[in-house]
């Protein structure tokens, strides 16, 4: 099997324990016994490898729409195209905010997700503070429908999901203690790889002003949805190109934040916004 392993890595330049994962799927069988049992692929197996192979090393396909998931902290994700694929890097700060949140002592809280997607953010915090209330907002019906169904799937019922552009359709008297948001944040002209420009959702990914339209349209507007709680350390978190910190700094401090803190991702690159 180490073999297969490293042709697969070779050919597609999966990392290798998601050439195991693409194996177990394809197999049926976890990876204790593809190593240990000395299992042969069948030749039908062989046919499903090849074609997989070719979906991800000529089509760009992702992984992840192939398996059809992915883990993120404690959930496994569905993901079907074009809704966003959620990132490590995303999941690294989650951890961070759930932390934070932890330290507060806070566990009824009211918080908003803008641009839930796959609802990995959304989740994530239901599942971690299950006496808050979660809002999950998408302008996407697609990423609205597959964010219930994960929802449903990690049987996890403190979130509503509710199809919006931003804020427009939220009850008017709703404040939040957090907003988060992972918002389309791209420059239009920017390079992206294949596997992300043919797959995913160009609307989850792209915007105008070099990125920073959605972000602006959030922060302008955030203040007067957000309850005054200086338990928290930080209300509103965003995630960010890494070219946009002084950007949003400034941005911040013309809509009248208190502060924003620019901090990094596991790989040492500038990724969110911390605003109180």
């Amino acid at each position: 099997m180490l073999k297969i392993i490293n042709q697969i890595v070779a050919k597609t330049n999966l990392l290798p324990h998601e050439a195991w994962w693409l194996l177990e799927f394809i197999t049926g069988k976890n990876r204790a016994e593809l190593q240990f049992l000395d299992v042969q692929l069948t030749p039908q197996e062989e046919e499903k490898l090849a074609t997989y192979i070719q979906q991800i090393s000529i089509d760009h396909k992702p992984l992840a729409y192939i398996l059809g998931w992915v883990p993120f902290l404690d959930l496994t994700l569905n993901v079907t195209p074009p809704t966003l694929i959620p990132r490590p890097e995303t999941e690294f700060w989650v951890e961070q905010l759930i932390a934070m949140i932890k330290k507060s002592g806070i566990e009824n809280l009211t918080i908003l997700d803008i641009g839930t997607g796959s609802g990995c953010i959304a989740l994530s915090l239901a599942q971690a503070f299950p006496k808050s209330q979660i809002y999950a907002v998408d302008i996407a019906e697609t990423a609205i429908a597959l964010a219930q169904k994960n929802a449903k799937q990690n049987n996890i019922s403190n979130v509503i999901f509710l199809q919006s552009n931003l804020f427009n359709e939220l009850p008017a008297h709703l404040q939040f203690d957090i907003i988060v948001s992972n918002p389309p944040y791209i420059d239009p002209a920017a390079h992206l790889q294949a596997s992300v420009l043919d797959w995913e959702d160009h609307g989850a990914l792209f915007a105008m002003n070099h990125g920073l339209s959605i972000i602006e349209q959030i922060m302008m507007q955030a203040k007067s949805h957000l309850t005054k709680n200086n338990t928290l350390d930080y209300q509103l978190i965003m995630e960010i190109d890494v070219s946009q910190g002084d950007i949003i700094k400034q941005l911040g401090k013309d809509c009248g934040f208190n502060h924003v803190e620019i901090q990094k991702d596991q790989f040492n690159r500038d990724r969110t916004a911390w605003i109180k």
